[in-house]
């Protein structure tokens, strides 16, 4: 599928699952006076799917999170978990556990009893929780912890104890509002895992707010990014990442270049520069934006096949930046004129061709990475 030809994904995703719908969100609408927060929002969730809601701040997923489970009420449309609407149930009839992001442990009561308090309020039997707090707290690795008040824990046990107490009465649905937001990197990227690990074991249909697109991209099934209160597109993390159905999209998820051109004949026009695109059926003359990441740009020696080969073009490295893994690569073009490309090349590469600032070299924009959008999109 390429940019300008994708169909309107708002509401369905092409791999959206048809049948075993647990949750379903129907023509939704949540407004504070004058302000929409929520335009219109459709989305169907298989069980056992983990879903990221994704965008800036702003956009409306804590919003639509927070619509599921029943703490900011809708003001139109309808939302069905397992077959049962639920639109106009209260918060504590819904069937859900939920982890903030400030993780709301109480700092009064021990681990043990953080983790019991839901089970406490069901009646059980004391035995029965006793057995249901030492299993959860052995799933979380920190069954040494259990008398430890959240004070004497370090963020990443906070968050976790958050999590089990959440899944502790066995909720058919679990929310995530940006669980991770408050810890540092190394810990952060540790519990990605971790979580959707638990999530995997428990196949427990999960929904995770978030505005990190590399939490989104690891973590999620399907992610669905948000703009302006509204859903801009909803896929896998592939999806989202190679056939973003808007520049939106484009721009929100990795780093992208962008060009404004027009469409002729299966091709762009960047500078004195002839672009072929993967891109069919369009109007010739059509205004476009052209965007290409930087990963995607491929280096050659210089003089490379330059002329005789399409989508190439002679440029010269102007500024690197090294990222430990790779440099990114700003470079400079006659052909492109004042317009500025960065390129990601990897370590081998800037070997291999001896790369360093003021290096000439040829670049390849392979015609089925160019995206192309509508201008105005």
């Amino acid at each position: 599928m390429n940019a300008m030809t994708s169909p309107n994904l708002s509401n369905v995703s092409e791999t959206m699952p048809v049948t075993d719908d647990y949750l379903r969100i129907t023509n939704l609408w949540k407004t504070y006076g004058d302000f929409v927060a929520l335009q219109d929002v459709s989305l169907r969730i298989a069980r056992g799917e983990f879903i990221c809601f994704l965008g800036p701040s702003g956009c409306g997923k804590t919003t639509l999170l927070r619509a599921i489970a029943g703490l900011e009420p809708q003001t139109g449309g309808q939302i069905s978990q397992g077959g049962r609407d639920i639109s106009n149930l209260p918060a504590s009839q819904r069937d859900y556990g939920i982890v903030f992001q400030s993780y709301a442990l109480f700092p009064n009561l021990t681990v043990v009893r953080n983790v019991a308090f839901g089970l406490e309020n069901t009646g059980r039997p004391k035995a029965e929780i006793t057995r249901r707090v030492a299993e959860l707290l052995a799933l979380i690795g920190l069954p040494d912890k259990a008398d430890r008040y959240p004070a004497q824990l370090s963020g990443g046990q906070q968050q976790r104890i958050a999590l089990a107490r959440s899944i502790a009465i066995n909720p058919g649905l679990l929310l995530l509002d940006e669980p991770l937001s408050a810890l540092d990197a190394k810990v952060r990227v540790h519990l990605r895992h971790e979580i959707k690990e638990l999530q995997r074991k428990l196949g427990v249909t999960t929904i995770m707010v978030t505005h990190d697109q590399e939490e989104a991209l690891s973590m999620a099934d399907r992610i669905v990014v948000m703009n302006h209160g509204r859903i801009e597109q909803i896929g896998t993390p592939t999806e989202i990442y190679r056939h973003p159905a808007s520049l939106f999209v484009a721009d929100f998820i990795g780093e992208t270049n962008r060009f404004a051109s027009q469409y002729q004949q299966g091709a762009v026009k960047l500078g004195s520069v002839v672009l072929n695109t993967d891109v069919p059926g369009q109007t010739d003359g059509t205004a476009v934006m052209v965007a290409i990441r930087p990963e995607d740009i491929l280096p050659h020696s210089a003089g490379h096949d330059a002329a005789s080969k399409p989508n190439r073009l002679p440029v010269t490295i102007s500024a690197q930046e090294f990222l430990g893994s790779s440099w990114r690569m700003h470079l400079r073009s006659d052909a492109l004129g004042e317009a500025p490309l960065v390129a990601n090349f990897s370590m081998n590469a800037v070997r291999r061709l001896d790369l360093s600032e003021g290096s000439r070299l040829t670049v390849e924009l392979p015609a089925e990475r160019v995206l192309v959008f509508p201008k105005g999109s």
